[in-house]
């Protein structure tokens, strides 16, 4: 009885509660343009006829707000006929309607507009206008302008008024100067000199002429972290275990830069504590199974008690992973495993290896390829199906495809296991098709032919099936050429290449000699094992040689008629007519990984060319010929490269050397700073006569510069001596300086732009400065 009493009682208070409470007559919502009265109401919760509750007014106030929408929200409420009337008045924030980025030289917009995106702090046109979002934009190119080294930069916003409640804003940018790296300091006693522990520093290094070059002296506080980082991973690559690197601290100092001009610099100080350095101690594998341990220690780079190198480590685990990937086992996974020992500084290192199982090619795709024949590319593929994979086949068979200039590898090749059997891999080669077939009439200039007017056909790929063939015509102040030639590289699906070339050639050799020679070559060649091939081509050809027809005003034409020149140059053999017939033995390896833009890779190669005795002809003699080359990457796409090449010519049977047959080096093909044919043994009269032994040495080192645009830093030396000349490395003729080379696909040669500076003249009036322009490549 009592507690029914009870809930009565209660039900009367609530009633009486409610029945003192106002109710919402009316919400009106003023001063909105854009945003319409139902978005409004939609992010309120209060509704007329709700009883009036004043803290649903204010978490309502705060939700309007936080939509972004406004720029000012009053909510007010006032006593009506039946209960309150609530007002919302609201002011709109205007429109972005353009943002306009005025930069300098060095930021971009895109730059600006990729580090929003990165960040998710982009402002879309015709979104509202926030200051918080225009003050996250400010830090983000405040972060820029410090990632770029520029320091003492302002940014300013102005806003103006376009049409009703638009905004356009305009971030006014100035970039400020950038501050260069002047000095880096290692404080404490890192035991490891300046010099080295410098190394580690990668963005942030000290003014000078090649950090200039690179844009690496600019201060980046930002990458300072990395930096230290790698720092210590070098400390610890040299044994330094428990080196510690300490807060750096930052000065700003004068010093001159590489121009002379004194300016101020940022001087970092880097506290180190290396500590002691670290030795190896135990070495350890475990968990081989199939390759025992003595082979595997055989590949591990650290020896018991020498200073511990990090380095060693990764090393001697992708040598043993690459032994494991070879074999096939594709999934084989090489853990090192460190155990410090600070009391007797000694690092214990175990190789925990797991093979895993050995992985097969279930199949093998070639995609992209819509003219050339798969099996041109699939005969270059070491690899089948069926076949247990082996990583250094697989590279193997990329090397010799991009050999072939038929095709490139577009991305990285797609080898996906089998979801029903992960041993077996399916592997997909994306490639893309270089540049076939060459339809070109042109006209142009260079030094070997003058100006020309040049009309051809050629194919690097014909009907698809990898064969060459080409039709030329070439009609010039220097050369008069007509050829036509075509190459079999595998007949009767062997790896044999089997091709001709019949060809009528005129060339006139400034100051030389003219030659007119009508022949054919026959060439044979096949793979020999891996990489190395061997070929043989024999050459017949009928030779008019005649007196130069073009000459230098600094010689006179009865010079080159007098008895004393014909004797010495010529020798036995003067103008007239000759029968060549000669065999020319090769044998090369090449690694080089493209014939048009090559990266990396080696060339080995060894030519005999032997004329007359058992080969007939009227003209007896051996002109061997030594050729290296390399490429080597360096840092991203840049590499660099260098040639050798060695060649000598001597007759035998009681006969001379062919004057035409001698070595007349200089130009773009050879040491490209100094004109064509003008170096080599000189008589009394400064004439040259041609050398029966050369030596020429070429260095590149190729910079890309975006697109088909290269800057390439080159050395070029050598010479050519005559039969009592001795070689001598201090008599040799340096070209260096820089090119610029513009590689056209379509025609499978570069354009070049060459500016030298030669440290011999070869007559008077010559300037060691020369400029050259050129078509192709010096080697």
């Amino acid at each position: 009885m009592k507690r029914s009493i009870f809930i009565i009682v209660l039900i009367v208070c609530f009633s009486l509660s409610l029945f003192g409470q106002d109710v919402i007559e009316r919400i009106e919502i003023e001063g909105n343009e854009r945003v319409t009265t139902e978005t409004i109401l939609y992010y309120i919760s209060l509704r007329e006829a709700d009883f009036y509750n004043k803290d649903l007014l204010i978490r309502d106030f705060k939700v309007l707000w936080s939509t972004g929408f406004f720029s000012n929200i009053k909510i007010l409420s006032e006593d009506g006929t039946q209960g309150k009337i609530v007002r919302i008045i609201v002011e709109e924030n205007p429109v972005i309607s353009k943002i306009v980025y005025k930069t300098g030289k060095r930021l971009k917009q895109k730059d600006i507009n990729e580090k929003l995106r990165e960040n998710d702090d982009q402002v879309l046109v015709y979104s509202y206008y926030s200051p918080c979002k225009i003050q996250r934009i400010k830090e983000t190119v405040r972060d820029l302008l410090e990632e770029k080294g520029l320091v003492g930069g302002d940014i300013k916003v102005e806003l103006e008024k376009k049409g009703k409640n638009e905004l356009e804003v305009i971030f006014l940018i100035n970039e400020g100067s950038r501050m260069k790296v002047g000095e880096i300091v290692f404080e404490g006693d890192p035991e490891l000199p300046d010099r080295i522990l410098s190394t580690a520093v990668k963005e942030n290094k000290p003014h000078g002429l090649l950090s200039w070059i690179t844009g690496k002296h600019n201060f980046k506080k930002d990458k300072l972290d990395a930096d230290l980082l790698s720092l210590k991973e070098l400390l610890q690559e040299k044994g330094y275990m428990e080196a510690i690197i300490g807060e750096p601290r930052i000065e700003e100092i004068k010093k001159r830069s590489i121009f002379l001009k004194k300016q101020k610099m940022k001087k970092l100080i880097i506290p180190i504590n290396a500590g002691e350095p670290y030795s190896v101690g135990r070495i350890a594998v475990e968990g081989n199974k199939i390759f025992n341990t003595a082979g595997i220690r055989d590949l591990i780079k650290l020896k018991e008690g020498e200073i511990f190198n990090a380095k060693s480590i990764e090393k001697s685990v992708e040598k043993i992973g690459e032994l494991y990937n070879n074999l096939g086992y594709l999934y084989a996974q090489v853990v090192p495993v460190e155990s410090l020992d600070p009391k007797k500084k000694l690092v214990n290192v175990t190789f925990n290896i797991n093979e895993g199982e050995a992985t097969y090619v279930r199949r093998l795709e070639i995609e992209g390829n819509t003219y050339t024949k798969d099996k041109v590319i699939r005969r270059e593929i070491l690899l089948t199906e069926g076949m247990r994979f082996s990583l250094a086949l697989f590279k193997d068979s990329i090397l010799r495809m991009r050999q072939l200039g038929l095709v490139e590898l577009e991305g990285e090749p797609d080898i996906q296991p089998n979801p029903e059997n992960p041993a077996e891999l399916d592997i997909a080669l994306h490639v893309k098709e270089l540049q076939r077939n060459n339809v070109q009439f042109s006209a142009g200039y260079s030094q070997y032919e003058g100006t020309f007017l040049a009309l051809s056909y050629s194919t690097a790929n014909f009907l698809g099936a990898g064969e060459t063939m080409e039709i030329a015509t070439q009609y010039g102040k220097r050369v008069k050429n007509y050829s036509f030639g075509f190459s079999e590289p595998y007949i009767f699906d062997l790896p044999v290449t089997v091709g001709f070339n019949i060809y009528s050639r005129f060339s006139a050799y400034p100051q030389l000699f003219d030659q007119l020679s009508r022949g054919i070559d026959l060439q044979f060649s096949a793979r020999v094992v891996g990489y190395w091939r061997t070929g043989i081509v024999y050459s017949y050809q009928y030779l008019i040689l005649d007196e130069p027809s073009i000459e230098d005003d600094y010689y006179y034409s009865s010079y080159y008629n007098s008895s004393y020149y014909n004797s010495y140059y010529y020798g036995s053999y003067g103008y007239g007519s000759y029968n060549v017939s000669s065999v020319t033995p090769t044998i090369y390896k090449s690694t080089v990984d493209s014939p048009i833009t090559p990266s990396r890779g080696t060339l080995y190669l060894a030519s005999c060319k032997i004329a007359g005795g058992p080969f007939g002809g009227e003209l007896s003699f051996i002109k061997p010929r030594f050729e290296f080359t390399h490429y080597q990457p360096t840092i991203g796409e840049q590499r660099f490269g260098i040639h050798l090449e060695y060649s000598f010519v001597k007759p035998y049977g009681g006969t001379d050397t062919p004057y035409w047959e001698r070595f007349y080096l200089g130009g773009e093909r050879s040491i490209r700073g100094f004109d064509i044919y003008t170096i080599g043994p000189r008589d009394d009269n400064n004439r040259n006569m041609g050398g029966v032994k050369s030596l020429v040495m070429n260095a590149e080192y190729i910079i890309p510069l975006g697109g088909p645009i290269y800057a390439i830093l080159f050395a070029d030396t050598g010479n050519a001596w005559s039969k009592k000349e001795n070689i001598s490395l201090k008599d040799l003729y340096l070209s260096s300086g820089l090119e610029l080379r513009i590689f056209v696909p379509a025609l499978r040669v570069p354009f070049r732009l060459i500016f030298a500076y030669n440290n011999r003249m070869i007559y008077s009036d010559d300037s060691h400065f020369a400029f050259r322009f050129a078509i192709g490549t010096t080697f």
